[in-house]
């Protein structure tokens, strides 16, 4: 067990055993899971008279066990007169809790206020209050309008009412739902900082919450400004109440589009996509800039920096999982959860977002990297395009899952040159560009010995890069495969012979790939042991080689690359050690890309592994389709069976003579296709044979039926002839989102009693219910 003080944001140093609250009681209780309310009633506590009641205050995330519910209940609630209770989510979040509460507040007449701790009505949680509706509503007003003087009149209003106090607080008084926040006045500095340096056509847009904003913790905000002034870029901070309302996302997209704003940052959590019709995504369209989701965690620096998950389940389902619906892109926690202050009348601390500099930077400099790639030419633009290569064959270059990855990319150097990038000398074919690369060094071991590189980074460039890395991640890749300057490959043999060899005669690194033009087509480098690939791929705990870290440093630092598309799943890169969500600066892919743009096509079928990417490399992921579908259909031996069994079937009424005949040909088919064993019926007899036959009719139909592949997708061309026929039928017919299958909505409009998709009788009354 652990007696701990009232620790807002649920910062607490111990995650183990039960938490109890260490408060003295008090007239008025209030839970809450904001931490901008405690901070708000924290500034607002001062202007109390000395005769005002006392408060408590406590974030209901310290209270999430039975055992700890019950025990604040029996010290502290129940010798209250108020409680106000804020919840998030709806009374499902803290059920056992809200139930607790009530059962506590009406059996000792304690005025309960209920309220959702955000802008949307909640009638059913409201209804669990012990006073008016009517009261509640207007205290809901008061904290929903927000600021410390609504916060001053929201007590001086339950005092009144439920205290027989004389305050007489005038009514809520509105905040704007949205404003620009000046920045230049909390942080005068940055006002001579921007002077004759900022492009004033380079805006980069920031949303956050206005509750920070009424409370003060704009921190984390004022500390974005100075680094993205420091990239020579004009920020726009905008603090609003909530994303979800349409008529501020109208005003949002007017200021943003005024300011021809570059990127936008969004702090802001949850999502705007929905399956149903209230989908709110088209202002991410209207909008039409990268969105990079921010990260304002609720964990200490402490916890995020020993954890290998990298943020509690809580902000991984408020401000990554959810947000990465709508297609932001994942960047990193700039912020953590720090005691700011012990308030001693309201026995609480109160804690503050403490930004992390570096984080913070890290943002900054991958806002600089978009905006710099909108701004340049076409003409100039440099992008290189990444294959994967598992394992490490020459016949595995580019080995897309479902992805005709060469066919791919020739399409995407043809879209590219017609948008005017510089592209020259493209391959006609998938098969040329795959020719064209294993003409030159790959990740075979023996290609290093009997090819050509085309390109190669110097010893010395990379010692340099090398003594820039953290020191963590240097040690980590010595122990595995030896320093700078004695590297190792990864079948364990050492490139040079000693230190005095590496040093008079220096060996530059060999970087597998192609130039053309201003497009680079390179294959992925490995992760290390070259002879058992199987080893690595995914492998949670193995260091990047040097050889790997230097092919990515030289995209960046001699290529000059300012974008990378890996093409297909999957590559590498979002599998090297670190943490899994707000990666660290020791985190290897963040080591390798660094803040690079990184946008990648990816098979639409497996979002699982695509998070990955995006939540660990930053990626904008690229769906592409599956490869066309059609049917599995019967060939050979089973095509010849379902014949044989149509005219067994026809011949029992038509010509029963010739049964004999097609049964035994059925019999020896079925032998043949090992049938009976398949189906545990073995054609014996009459009896055993027409049982057969209606076990096997359903399996042929079943198999013939089978939705198989049909090649594999090109990224941006369309299925043609009879793959579009095929796949089209295979979509139509298959239910989603609770609706009938085309060829099931047509059998229930004929009346026909059997479902086309399952091959039984008697089933689409129940499929087409409601439909």
């Amino acid at each position: 067990m652990h007696k701990i003080a009232a620790l807002p944001g649920g910062w607490n140093p111990s995650t183990e055993g039960v938490i109890f609250i260490e408060q003295s009681p008090a007239p008025i209780i209030f839970l809450t899971y904001a931490d901008t309310d405690i901070q708000t009633i924290a500034t607002a506590q001062p202007l109390f008279d000395s005769n005002f009641p006392e408060i408590r205050v406590v974030n209901l995330l310290n209270l999430q066990q039975q055992l700890s519910i019950d025990t604040y209940l029996e010290t502290v609630v129940l010798k209250a007169k108020i409680v106000v209770l804020r919840l998030l989510g709806g009374s499902a979040y803290w059920s056992y809790g809200l139930e607790r509460i009530k059962e506590t507040a009406e059996a000792n007449n304690i005025a309960l206020f209920i309220l959702p701790g955000d802008d949307a009505p909640d009638l059913d949680l409201i209804s669990h209050s012990t006073v008016s509706l009517v009261a509640v509503n207007k205290l809901w007003r008061y904290l929903i309008e927000g600021g410390r003087e609504n916060y001053v009149n929201a007590f001086l209003f339950i005092s009144d009412l439920c205290l027989q106090t004389k305050y007489q607080p005038s009514s809520p008084k509105s905040v704007p739902e949205l404003g620009i926040y000046q920045w230049q006045q909390t942080t005068p500095s940055l006002t001579q900082l921007s002077k004759g340096k900022i492009d004033p056509d380079r805006w980069c847009g920031i949303l956050f919450y206005r509750s920070h904003y009424l409370a003060g913790n704009t921190l984390p905000i004022d500390f974005l400004c100075r680094s993205i002034i420091s990239k020579n870029l004009q920020p726009l901070p905008i603090f609003i109440s909530s994303l979800r309302n349409v008529e501020l996302q109208q005003k949002i997209l007017a200021i943003l589009q005024e300011k021809k704003v570059k990127v936008l940052l969004n702090t802001t959590s949850f999502s705007l996509a929905k399956i149903d019709e209230s989908s709110q995504t088209k202002f991410w369209q209207r909008l039409n800039i990268p969105v990079l989701q921010v990260i304002l965690s609720g964990s200490t620096k402490e916890q995020w920096e020993s954890s290998l998950q990298g943020l509690m389940p809580r902000d991984v389902a408020m401000n990554v999982a959810l947000p990465e619906v709508d297609g932001r892109i994942i960047t990193r926690a700039i912020s953590f959860k720090s005691v700011q202050t012990w308030n001693e009348k309201l026995e609480t601390n109160v804690v503050i977002y403490q930004p992390k500099s570096d984080r913070v930077q890290f943002v900054a400099d991958s806002v600089a990297n978009w905006i710099n790639l909108a701004n340049t030419p076409a003409k100039d633009r440099k992008v290189a395009l990444i294959l994967a290569n598992y394992p490490n064959k020459d016949g595995r270059i580019a080995n897309g899952v479902g992805l005709d990855t060469p066919a791919s990319c020739i399409k995407i150097l043809e879209a590219l040159q017609q948008q005017g990038y510089t592209v020259t000398d493209i391959p006609q074919t998938g098969d040329e560009l795959i020719q064209r690369l294993t003409t030159g060094i790959t990740n075979d071991p023996e290609s290093k010995i009997s090819r050509p590189s085309y390109q190669s980074l110097s010893s010395e460039a990379y010692q340099q890069y090398w003594q820039t890395l953290p020191e963590i991640v240097r040690q980590g890749i010595t122990e595995r495969w030896g320093d700078g300057e004695t590297r190792r490959r990864g079948d364990g043999v050492q490139d040079y012979s000693s230190h005095e060899m590496e040093r008079s005669n220096p060996i530059s690194i060999q970087i597998p790939g192609i130039q053309l033009g201003n497009i680079f087509i390179g294959i992925q480098p490995s992760r290390g042991y070259d002879r058992d690939p199987s080893l690595n791929y995914h492998a949670p705990d193995l260091e990047p080689t040097h050889e790997y870290l230097a092919y990515y440093h030289w995209l960046r630092s001699c290529f000059g690359v300012q974008a990378i598309v890996h093409v297909g799943k999957h590559g590498n890169l979002e599998w090297l050690p670190g943490k899994s969500l707000a990666l660290s600066a020791n985190c290897y892919p963040e080591v390798a890309l660094q803040t690079i743009p990184n946008i990648y096509p990816f098979i639409v079928n497996d979002p699982g592994e695509g998070s990955q990417a995006k939540r660990r490399s930053q990626a904008v992921i690229i769906d592409h389709l599956t490869p066309p579908l059609t049917r599995a259909e019967l060939y050979g031996g089973l095509e010849k069976l379902e014949a044989l069994i149509d005219e067994y079937y026809e011949a029992q009424s038509l010509d029963p003579s010739r049964l004999n005949i097609i049964s035994d040909r059925i019999t020896q088919l079925v032998q043949q296709e090992k049938l009976d064993e398949e189906l545990g019926i073995e054609p014996t007899d009459t009896q055993t044979l027409t049982q057969f036959l209606s076990v096997a009719d359903g399996y042929l139909c079943e198999l013939k039926e089978a939705q198989i592949r049909d090649g594999l997708h090109i990224l941006g061309q369309c299925p043609q002839g009879e793959q579009l026929r095929d796949l089209t039928i295979a979509i139509a017919r298959s239910p989603s989102y609770g609706r009938m299958g085309l060829t099931q909505a047509l059998a229930k409009d004929f009346g026909l009693d059997f479902d086309p998709l399952l091959g039984v009788d008697g089933e689409m009354g129940r499929l087409g219910d409601g439909e």
